[in-house]
């Protein structure tokens, strides 16, 4: 098929599809967006991390120094930006094959061999699902590299942020940041930065990975009468929240599978080895409600 972008719908709900990294580019319920839409114009506009979301393959967010020990091996990697660290893994800068294609589904594949630049040999095939009222996301990586290497999954949208919007988001730690955008110290959540309840997002830069989720997000926008429920399937235990400031007009909420620079951590962080022709599964199901209007 030659098409960059796939239109999806099912009842109410929306969304349009790139084979650019196999992102979204908007995602919308009753025509209220859900996802920031982006202007992104598909594969010829070339614009990484413009997407509304995208895939984290074979891992999120940054390793220090592109390096990692394991099983006894050294590897060495290749920034694959304009960041001095290797970022959120390849699938999100490549072209993605639809596999196949409905008016409410699509399935991509993504197939990544080895070179000199990574030690990741893997195949991975990403479903993006409308039904129900609900967009689920899911993902599947099969190792083929020659020998075990530790792998994670996650996703990495967008979400608008208004003057009113409200996340709730439970975990038990909080990782402070050091330079390179680096995770820094576990410690307690900061009461400013606590979204066991609903909370509004700070005014200040934020850019931190919590951990000990319950796998639930729960985000609302009060100007717009919408609110959205995401869940999350499989080994998730972790989040990043990023935004610039208060006059952003998005905000990250990223749920992975492990913390970022895992790879450099003693207890690895939540990755989790693959051996030849293992795979590793997740989803996550973002679900769009009507917010009753208050009195």
């Amino acid at each position: 098929m030659s098409q960059d972008i796939l239109h999806l719908r099912n009842g109410d709900l929306s969304a349009e599809v790139s084979r650019f990294g196999g992102s979204l580019l908007a995602g919308a319920y009753h025509g209220i967006p859900f996802l920031r839409p982006t202007p992104t114009a598909g594969l010829a506009s070339r614009r990484f991390g413009a997407e509304a979301s995208f895939p984290l393959v074979p891992y999120g967010n940054r390793i220090e120094a592109n390096a990692f020990d394991f099983a006894d091996k050294h590897f060495s990697m290749q920034p694959n930006t304009a960041d001095p660290y290797c970022l959120h893994g390849d699938g999100w800068l490549v072209e993605w094959e639809i596999v196949s294609q409905s008016s409410c589904e699509a399935v991509l594949r993504y197939i990544h061999r080895q070179n000199l630049s990574s030690p990741y040999a893997y195949n991975v095939i990403q479903t993006v699902r409308l039904g129900g009222d609900a967009l689920t996301l899911g993902l599947t990586i099969t190792n083929t590299s020659c020998g075990p290497l530790p792998f994670g999954l996650g996703f990495h949208p967008f979400f608008p942020r208004t003057s009113k919007t409200r996340l709730k988001a439970e975990a038990r730690r909080f990782w402070t940041e050091r330079g390179g955008h680096l995770p820094d110290a576990r410690m307690p959540i900061p009461k400013s930065l606590d979204f066991a309840a609903p909370a509004p997002l700070p005014s200040h830069w934020i850019n931190n990975a919590y951990e000990g989720w319950d796998a639930e997000a729960w985000i609302e926008w009060p100007e717009h009468g919408l609110g959205l429920m995401l869940t999350a399937v499989g080994p998730f235990d972790c989040f990043m929240i990023y935004s610039p400031d208060a006059v952003a007009d998005f905000f990250c909420f990223e749920p992975m599978t492990h913390l970022p620079n895992a790879h450099n951590m003693p207890s690895g962080g939540g990755l989790v080895t693959l051996e030849y022709e293992q795979s590793l599964s997740c989803c996550i199901v973002l679900h769009p409600v009507v917010l009753l209007a208050e009195g």
